[in-house]
């Protein structure tokens, strides 16, 4: 149980309502979240992880409070999430094991116009249990 942090932009609706969908599938509770400019960000993506923190992107930090920590970002991000929470997610996790470049294509499209959405920005995130600073 928490066993992994998501890292997000917390003014980004795309990224909330992202949250919110990871929040859904993961039932065993695995994944933690914080805003990429919060206080649990600014240590944990800290020293040679520092970039991660500017990233365009959501970072999954597995196994965070672990020294086998690992870092993923964009598409893998994404696709490694979907591998962590498995019940019957675990066919969409496998993308994870691909080449980067397949996922990131649209993904970094995306990122880049996420703002120009006219998306709706999710109410309150919750449970706050499930929240760091």
């Amino acid at each position: 149980m928490n066993e992994h942090i998501v890292f997000f932009d917390d003014e980004c609706p795309l990224c909330r309502k992202a949250v919110r969908h990871i929040l859904e599938i993961d039932t065993g509770k695995k994944i933690l979240f914080a805003p990429l400019s919060g206080e649990t960000a600014s240590r944990i993506l800290s020293g040679p992880n520092h970039s991660l923190s500017k990233a365009n992107s959501l970072v999954l930090a597995e196994h965070y409070d672990s020294t086998h920590r690992r870092f993923w970002i964009r598409s893998h991000a994404i696709f490694r999430v979907y591998w962590l929470v498995d019940k019957g997610w675990r066919l969409v996790g496998i993308l994870s094991y691909l080449p980067a470049w397949l996922g990131d294509f649209f993904y970094n499209w995306l990122a880049a116009h996420r703002h120009q959405f006219k998306l709706k920005m999710p109410d309150v995130l919750e449970p706050a249990e499930r929240f760091l600073p």
